[in-house]
């Protein structure tokens, strides 16, 4: 319990540490970065060549202290201490609870190809996004989209190449949509801890789950459920989120060069996610695991499957869904 006293109180004492970071030595601004990942995953990798960037091209006036992992707290508490300033620059998976329109990528089969979602996001709909007045009276502005891979269905029971494959499994979801999906198509879903998903599946509570290659692997889900379908049902991206009021202790010249530079490596981190789906897949190869990959006319059946339930679960964001959708 001491312990546990300490280190709350060390994390207090970053914290009051950190507000207001921004702080200037000798014409130097030293500001703070957090992701939730890990130094070796490709978001991390893009944070850390984002304050490469910064520092070279303002020539050491602008610096950038990037802490991976749980180090700031979790997801939702850093985006918290950036809305006020806290922490100046935050890797996100969602913005949502700042901005509830970006609740339309969770769309299921929004986009037909990877390419197809950069199309838009790249486009004048991703600026939108980016710039969206919701996020300014949240203290937020969004600099660049990174890719949080595609998800799919993966179990221990059998291969998936309809939706009627799926009768019958217990799959861990956790969003209305994918709840939805599956009780279409005469399956369970269960909300079960993410940590807790490998012991569910080893003990037979749930049959399997849905993730991207790098969290299928990582995980050890691949021990487990060895079935994997690549239907792609989301593709949810992900974001790096100024403090606009961190941005605002900036000059014009230095906020410019801060943009361009969130946006050159999110262009990267698009090739470092690629690379590390590769890595993951062939991991899953080697394990033996068993890959589907649909057909056109499979892909369509599942997509036929989830019209109506986009129409229903995400019916206050299907204007945005159409333009999307009308843009690819």
């Amino acid at each position: 319990m001491r312990k546990k006293v300490l280190f709350i109180g060390m994390l207090v004492t970053l914290l009051f540490a950190f507000s207001g970071c921004g702080t200037k030595n000798e014409g130097v601004v030293t500001l703070i970065m957090s992701d939730v990942q890990e130094g070796d995953h490709p978001t991390a990798q893009a944070c850390d060549k984002f304050a490469e960037l910064v520092k070279k091209r303002t020539n050491g006036k602008v610096v950038i202290e990037v802490y991976h992992g749980s180090t700031l707290g979790t997801e939702a508490e850093q985006i918290a201490q950036a809305t006020v300033g806290g922490i100046d620059f935050v890797r996100v998976s969602s913005v949502a609870a700042y901005y509830d329109d970006i609740k339309a990528f969770q769309a299921l089969y929004l986009y037909s190809s990877e390419d197809d979602m950069w199309k838009v996001l790249d486009g004048e709909i991703g600026n939108e996004f980016l710039k969206a007045q919701q996020l300014k009276d949240n203290g937020l502005e969004g600099l660049c989209w990174i890719s949080g891979g595609s998800r799919n269905f993966y179990n221990n029971v059998r291969p998936i190449t309809s939706p009627e494959d799926l009768a019958g499994l217990t799959l861990r979801v956790n969003t209305d949509s994918m709840f939805a999906f599956l009780e279409s198509c005469g399956a369970k879903g269960i909300n079960v801890s993410y940590n807790d998903i490998y012991n569910s599946i080893e003990a037979g509570t749930i049959d399997g789950a849905e993730n991207n290659w790098p969290s299928y692997i990582s995980t050890g889900h691949y021990k487990v459920a060895p079935y994997i379908t690549v239907d792609e049902h989301t593709r949810i991206p992900e974001m790096i989120v100024a403090s606009t009021e961190s941005m605002n202790k900036l000059t014009s010249e230095q906020q410019q060069i801060v943009r361009e530079c969130a946006q050159e490596a999110g262009q990267l981190q698009r090739k470092w996610m690629q690379e590390y789906d590769e890595k993951a897949i062939k991991a899953a190869e080697d394990a033996g695991c068993t890959i589907t990959y649909l057909t056109k006319e499979q892909s369509a059946k599942f997509q036929s499957v989830a019209e109506p339930i986009n129409e229903k679960v995400s019916a206050k964001y299907m204007t945005i869904i159409r333009k999307i959708k009308a843009a690819q």
